[in-house]
């Protein structure tokens, strides 16, 4: 039986996939941007060969040094998930440069580099995101679950590990 994951809309890979990594992650967190880059390499192949579906859920948790990334959040049209995926990792690579200057000059970033708009649907989203987190007690980000079971990166998993762990139940 495949299992549906829970507020997929940034989805990647097959959902009929026997491995679903999920990781809760926020574009202003250095650790996430760690994560992210380490995970779009590990998991293409897995990802080509159907055997990981691989979930996006941008936390937008209230903590000030993520606020940042939540408002980079509110540009995204989840109706285009590719594009999302290829903003993030842009965005994430070029982090240093904008996670610590000021709202209306991350607003003008997105509008005129990226030539986006805020999307009122993603905040109903977000909404979701943020409830499921709280009843997965999700914590801090990012927090990964590969097929539910939860590690915390970089302590409890790393690129190598994340490997190891799929492998082991391919």
């Amino acid at each position: 039986m495949t299992t549906v994951i829970e507020n997929a809309f940034l989805s990647y890979g097959s959902k009929g996939a026997p491995v679903k990594v999920e990781v809760f992650l926020n574009l202003a967190c250095p650790y996430c941007a760690t994560f992210f880059e380490a995970a779009d390499k590990t998991l293409q192949p897995y990802i080509e060969n159907g055997q990981v579906e691989y979930v996006i859920k941008h936390f937008d948790k209230p903590r000030e040094m993520l606020l940042y990334g939540t408002l980079a959040n509110c540009f995204f049209d989840y109706k285009e998930p590719e594009r999302v995926y290829d903003l993030m990792k842009d965005l994430f690579a070029k982090q240093s440069e904008w996670h610590e200057i000021d709202s209306d000059s991350i607003k003008k970033m997105l509008t005129e580099q990226y030539g986006l708009k805020e999307e009122p649907e993603t905040i109903d989203l977000s909404l979701q995101i943020v409830a499921e987190a709280v009843k997965r007690n999700v914590k801090m980000v990012p927090t990964v679950f590969i097929n539910n079971k939860e590690f915390q990166y970089p302590v409890e998993i790393d690129a190598a590990q994340l490997k190891k762990e799929i492998d082991q139940l391919l």
